[in-house]
């Protein structure tokens, strides 16, 4: 065999060879092709299946009262039940997952949600979070290996219950100090100067009035107290006698201010869904108001007609109103207007309107206030039937 044949047959092995490494090369990646083609099916196929569990799991979540958020080991948004979409509006977005930042921009809040999903498993109290009015107290807790839910609890009526009782226990303390500062300081006047009767006389006058104004603001305080747990159900009363009750009740205080309270029209019957106590404090407290607010030898007027579903009651005094921007707010407990409605001292505590107004809004009552055009104040009052 010459040299150039056997170098020809060399190549042409060689070439054979790689012909046959370069199809079995092919055959192989052609396999991987249709292995990676096989997971990726599988991949989508488990992405899909996962979405449709946590939609599942979204609309179990619905039946959850409270709010609660799906979210992934990088702190972004995947889904939640429909209270959550309400609160945090989730059809802003095109398509979920989306960073928390879009949903509750506070720069500590998120920094505090971003070191809490980075210590998952471990479960973590967050900051409460203060969205559309509503106050919510996050929890933190893990779903899985890549999920984890926000619970967030609603506390916004216990965090409103708080403040009122705050205010409550301040303004009480408030209205406290004065009589109780006089009822000290005149209590040891009468020590000081026992021999000087003028003085006696002032001190034990003073102390009177200031124990009186402490305890009518006890008696208050009582009533609200009572409104919240007197639930009384199927309780009436007759509206004309408990008209009569008042009137009798301020009779003599009518005759000191020369004034006069008188009804005008009224049907002959008139039973409300009120018990008479109540239905009592709700008047005696209107009609006081319009006789400390209104000039001596005026007359306050009262109308009662028959509506569908009430009674309504308007109680007109002739005194100086009450201005427009603070007819929103008179019946807040402790609430004062004695400058404002012409009086410079104040005689009052600021809660017989309140008691009003929780009466009313308890058994399904309506009071509405206007100033007349004469000048003075109308009080409406819808009791129902």
């Amino acid at each position: 065999m010459s040299l150039s044949t056997f170098v020809l047959l060399c190549l042409v092995c060689l070439v054979a060879w790689y012909i046959y490494q370069y199809k079995k090369t092919s055959a192989v990646l052609e396999d991987k092709a249709q292995e990676l083609q096989t997971l990726n099916q599988k991949y989508e196929a488990l992405q899909k299946t996962l979405l449709k569990r946590g939609r599942r799991l979204d609309v179990l979540l619905s039946s959850v009262s409270e709010v609660v958020l799906r979210v992934d080991k990088q702190g972004r948004v995947l889904g939640g039940n429909t209270q959550a979409e309400m609160l945090f509006g989730f059809t802003r977005v095109s398509e979920l997952p989306q960073s928390m930042l879009l949903f509750y921009r506070d720069s500590e809040w998120i920094k505090a949600f971003q070191n809490a999903v980075s210590n998952l498993p471990e479960q973590k109290q967050l900051p409460e979070m203060k969205i559309k009015g509503r106050v919510l107290l996050p929890r933190l807790a893990a779903l899985s290996e890549s999920e984890a839910l926000l619970l967030c609890m609603d506390v916004t009526a216990y965090t409103q219950l708080q403040n009122k009782q705050q205010n409550l226990l301040e303004n009480l303390m408030h209205d406290l100090k004065t009589p109780l500062t006089s009822l000290l300081g005149y209590a040891r006047s009468i020590e000081a100067f026992d021999n000087d009767k003028a003085l006696r006389h002032e001190a034990a006058t003073v102390i009177a009035q200031e124990a009186k104004h402490i305890n009518d603001l006890m008696n208050s305080m009582l009533a609200l107290n009572q409104i919240d747990l007197e639930v009384e159900q199927g309780e009436q009363c007759d509206l004309n006698l408990v008209l009569e009750r008042v009137k009798q009740s301020l009779d003599f205080a009518l005759k000191q201010e020369d004034m006069h309270f008188q009804l005008e029209t009224h049907p002959a019957s008139a039973v409300v869904k009120l018990s008479e106590t109540d239905c009592y404090r709700v008047l005696m407290n209107v009609v006081e108001n319009a006789l400390k607010f209104s000039p001596k030898g005026s007359t306050i007027r009262c109308f009662v007609e028959e509506e569908d579903k009430y009674f309504a009651i308007s109680i007109i005094d002739q005194g100086h109103g009450i201005p427009k921007k603070f007819l929103s707010r008179v019946t807040e407990r402790f609430y004062r207007v004695d400058k404002v409605r012409g009086r410079e001292k104040a005689e009052g505590h600021g809660l017989g309107l309140a008691i009003v107004q929780e009466i009313l809004d308890r058994d399904g009552g309506v009071l509405h206030m206007e100033n007349t055009e004469q000048g003075g104040l109308c009080v409406q009052l819808m009791l129902p039937k």
